[in-house]
């Protein structure tokens, strides 16, 4: 009678040929091994139906289980070797790197996105250098955009404020060429690079609340003059070192909200893995606020009506003047 570690050791082993089993099915597809999309797609058929072979011919369990880890390891490997490149025919929005040089407290950053649109298909290409002055760094705004009336998930955007005026939008997307079509499912198997966006708010956030449609809130943070500054530089390096050493972008573990707690993690935010928030991250202003991360003194209901700067803009209207416009209790 197989005594209780063995039934044990028997369910976790199946528990991980299925989980693992899942996930390297698509893997398979996902590797494009050949350059034509059926021959591809007949693979990962034919290693699912073997997988399912495997764990089903009830004799000699244990050759079957070794032939499993080794097709396993073989994809796993293979996995391991995809790289992420800079060489693709990029979408406009994602066609320019970003990277800066700061010498003091003066920052030269290039190729700040400033597109001018009329459409969210119709627009100028502009991208811009400008110099900031770290002396004048003061604010850090945190900004959720949320799409086709979801409520758990949206867009995360920083915004680092300057006293003169100066705003500049940090928002992690993914960097895919023209002929790629992005997707949430497609995104958990290194299909997509990752790029840091660069912009002004005129141009990520008017495109968002002006063209798109999406619901928009910006949180003012209470995060020290120091806590923005060591921020700031987190970001540039990240930025710069992107610029030399690709990486793929992963809906789940690098996408626009954890890369940007990563960063913000470095400069002493808290972390709270079991948050649900933190997965769901359209509630994530609710965390802050409760974190006391939020400068607001209101209930979170009243402050959340505040943040709201659709409210602010005209749809379908460019304004040159924007980052004024949304803040019009600041200005």
């Amino acid at each position: 009678m197989p005594s209780i570690l063995t039934k044990t050791l028997t369910f976790l082993y199946y528990l991980c040929a299925i989980l693992f089993g899942l996930w390297s099915i698509p893997a398979v597809y996902f590797l494009k091994i050949f350059p034509q999309h059926n021959l591809n797609l007949a693979l990962a058929i034919i290693y699912a139906i073997l997988l399912l072979l495997l764990q089903s011919i009830p004799t000699h369990k244990k050759v079957y289980r070794t032939f499993t880890f080794i097709l396993f390891s073989i994809v796993f490997l293979r996995w391991n070797q995809m790289t992420p490149v800079q060489n693709k025919n990029w979408a406009d929005g994602v066609s320019r790197l970003p990277w800066a040089t700061i010498d003091n407290n003066k920052v030269h950053i290039h190729n700040i996105r400033d597109f001018i649109y009329q459409s969210e298909t119709d627009y100028k290409i502009q991208y811009i250098d400008k110099i900031y002055d770290l002396g004048q760094l003061n604010q850090l705004d945190y900004i959720l955009s949320y799409w086709d009336g979801n409520q758990a998930i949206a867009h995360s955007i920083f915004s680092f404020g300057f006293k003169n005026g100066d705003r500049l939008a940090v928002s992690t997307e993914v960097r895919n060429a023209k002929d790629e079509e992005y997707g949430g499912f497609t995104g958990l198997y290194n299909q997509f690079e990752l790029i840091y966006v660069l912009a002004t708010e005129r141009d990520v956030l008017q495109l968002r609340t002006n063209f798109r449609g999406e619901e928009v809130y910006i949180y003012p943070t209470n995060a020290s003059k120091q806590e923005i500054r060591r921020l700031f530089n987190v970001v540039i390096d990240r930025v710069n070192t992107l610029r030399t050493t690709p990486k793929f972008y992963n809906t789940i573990t690098q996408n626009c909200f954890t890369s940007l707690m990563t960063d913000f993690r470095k400069v002493g935010g808290k972390h709270h893995p079991f948050d649900y928030r933190l997965y769901a991250n359209g509630f994530s202003d609710e965390m802050f606020y409760q974190n006391g991360k939020i400068k607001s003194s209101l209930p979170f209901a009243e402050a959340k009506q505040r943040a709201y700067i659709n409210q602010y803009i005209q749809p379908n209207i460019y304004n040159a003047n924007y980052s004024q416009q949304i803040r019009p209790y600041q200005y």
